[in-house]
């Protein structure tokens, strides 16, 4: 599910994708599209490092984020960045967002229940299924024990294809995890990337 309700979705609340099953995750839920004053916003978080972006960002996320149905969530983890991406940014933008979701929901953040093992080339350019490839196998959790029977909230700022939220999903749902529901601050819209 996306952005502001089921008007512009035909009605349904959920994208095409959703209702065809192609992801793993339960669903995913942004702020909104990822253009105009909020791709400003997210700019200066994640590549201007305006850090203290994170907290109001957060809120306005947490607002935008159904429970899933009958309980809250478990654990909020961020979409892990490879070790060597994260000293050459000096920070993960996802886990400054994850950390205001768990302040906010009072439940523990995780980050190092999932790990990025593979330095994958950044997505930025790549059609969708050049993503899919790029990001398969990326995720590892390296103690399972620490997302097993739990309900994840997995937590990165821009969805495009859905591509790397899917795959880090997957090692969570593998190693045990009960679902996994995705937070993100943007959604890139349909028209201006190719899904196929």
């Amino acid at each position: 599910m996306f952005l502001d309700g089921p008007a512009a979705l035909h009605g349904t609340g959920q994208c095409g994708y959703c209702r065809r099953g192609v992801f793993v995750f339960e669903q995913a839920r942004s702020i909104g599209w990822y253009e105009g004053n909020l791709r400003e916003l997210i700019h200066l978080l994640k590549y201007d490092g305006f850090r203290p972006l994170s907290k109001p960002l957060g809120r306005i996320l947490a607002g935008k984020i159904p429970e899933p149905e009958g309980a809250a969530f478990d654990l909020v983890l961020p979409v892990p960045l490879h070790s060597n991406r994260q000293r050459r940014r000096g920070f993960n933008q996802s886990a400054l967002l994850a950390e205001e979701l768990s302040k906010i929901y009072r439940i523990p953040a995780g980050s190092k229940d999932c790990v990025r093992v593979r330095d994958t080339p950044p997505q930025t350019g790549l059609r969708a299924a050049e993503r899919r490839k790029n990001v398969e196998g990326a995720f590892h959790v390296p103690r399972p024990q620490g997302v097993q029977g739990r309900r994840v909230l997995l937590v990165d700022d821009v969805l495009t294809t859905g591509a790397t939220a899917n795959s880090c999903s997957r090692a969570l749902l593998e190693a045990g995890a009960k679902g996994v529901w995705v937070a993100t601050l943007a959604r890139v819209h349909p028209r201006k990337v190719d899904v196929l």
